[in-house]
Order: structure tokens, then sequence, then C-alpha cells
């Protein structure tokens, strides 16, 4: 096994963990350990095939707490912001996507930093279907469709168990469109087939594995070191653009 292998292994195993303990963040995690080792946008398309399997299991776990009538309006919008998603994947380089995903990641610390649970309002068509569209793109151009969505959700104030279920079912429909779209798009090579290979039962284990954590820890300390090592990630990600 060599060395881009055993990275892809770690690498969503870890991202699997992150996003089964807290619903959203595994992609920010395992994309840029990847990057270091694989091209960006073999990394994207590996990522995403990934994601589908994360959100799957973490459905599988969640999926009574789902609440079916948040997800209209987020998928109204994540449809089309997916499919614009694919054309910017498709033509922005991959120095300015590692650049862009740097960006984002900083920008999701800042916005958990500043973010209060106790703040909510409530559920929306607009609002959602905003957080809906912002998903789809980020989600097909850089494999990031957690920020948006989780913003939302946490503005609504669901509870963990809603959140976990609700989002995984949105992920999990969400990324078979944007893996169609990529599929269809000639972008599933042998190399990322080949890496997703090693990577599924990695990510299935570390969702798993965070299912008994999730309901212990001290959810304030957890996302504390969470804000920590995504900086650290985007700080890594601006630092390759400029290369």
């Amino acid at each position: 096994m060599d060395i881009p292998v055993l990275v892809v292994v770690l690498a969503w195993f870890v991202g699997g963990f992150v996003s089964g303990a807290s619903g959203i963040g595994g992609a920010m995690i395992a994309l840029p350990l990847a990057a270091l080792f694989i091209p960006i946008q073999v990394v994207i398309a590996l990522s995403c095939i990934l994601n589908l399997v994360m959100d799957g299991a973490i459905a599988a776990m969640h999926f009574r707490y789902c609440k079916v009538r948040a997800l209209y309006p987020l998928f109204a919008g994540a449809i089309p912001g997916s499919i614009i998603g694919l054309f910017i994947l498709q033509m922005v380089p991959g120095s300015m996507l590692q650049g862009m995903t740097g960006i984002l990641l900083l920008a999701f610390v800042l916005w958990q930093s500043r973010s209060r649970v106790s703040q909510t309002g409530q559920e929306s068509w607009l609002k959602g279907g905003l957080a809906g569209f912002a998903s789809g793109v980020l989600g097909s151009a850089i494999s990031f469709d957690g920020p948006p969505v989780g913003a939302y959700g946490l503005y609504a104030g669901w509870t963990p168990r809603i959140f976990l279920g609700t989002l995984g079912v949105f992920f999990i429909i969400r990324a078979s469109l944007t893996c169609v779209l990529q599929a269809g798009a000639g972008l599933y090579t042998p190399e990322v087939l080949r890496y997703a290979a090693y990577g599924m039962p990695a990510t299935v284990l570390g969702t798993l594995c965070a299912f008994p954590v999730a309901k212990r820890i001290n959810p304030e300390r957890f996302r504390t070191v969470l804000r920590g090592i995504i900086a650290a990630a985007a700080l890594v990600c601006i630092w390759r653009a400029w290369l």
C-alpha cells in the first residue's frame, strides 16, 4: 500500500469520525490532508464519493430524527447549485481551487467562533433555499457542502439528533446528485475509483466509532478542538495555492 493510499485511509477515517460526531466537517479535515499527496481535482472527485458513503452511514444511524419538511427548501436550492458547481470545478485551475478551499475553511472557523446556538430563528423557504443553493455550489465545486446548511440548522435551533438526522438525509441525496453529475462528466477515473475502494471502509469505520463518542463528549470543547484543526487545514491549503 503506497503513501497516497495510506493518507486516503487515515484522512477519511478521521473525516468520518468528525462528521459522525458533529454532522459536518469531515471533508474539511480529509480533503486538505489528501491534497498534500494527490492532485486537487482527483481529491475533490474522490471526496464526493466518500462523502456519499459517510452521509449514508450518518443517515442510517439518525434517520428517525429527520425533519422531512425542512428538506424541501434545501433541495429546491441545492439542485441548481450543484449543476453550477460542476461547471466551476471543470473551469477553475487546481491552485485556485486550493486557495478557495482555504478561504472557505477560514470563513467557516470565523462563523463557528461567532455563532451562538441560543440565537435561533425560524425555518423559512427563503433561508433554506439559499442555504441549499450555497451547499450545492460548494459541494460540487470543492466538496464542502456542510457549512451553509449547518449554519441554517443552527439558526433554526435544531437539536443535535434532528441536526444529524435531517442533514444526514439531505447530504446523502445531494451527494448522490453530485456523483451522478461528476460521473457523467467523466471525472471518475480509474485512479479516483482505486482510492475510493480503500477510502470507503475507512470512512464507515470512522463514522461508526463516532456514534458512542457523540453522546458523551462535551460539545463546546469538541467544537473548540475542531475549529483549531480546520484553521490549520485552511492555512495548509492557502500555502499550497501560493506555491
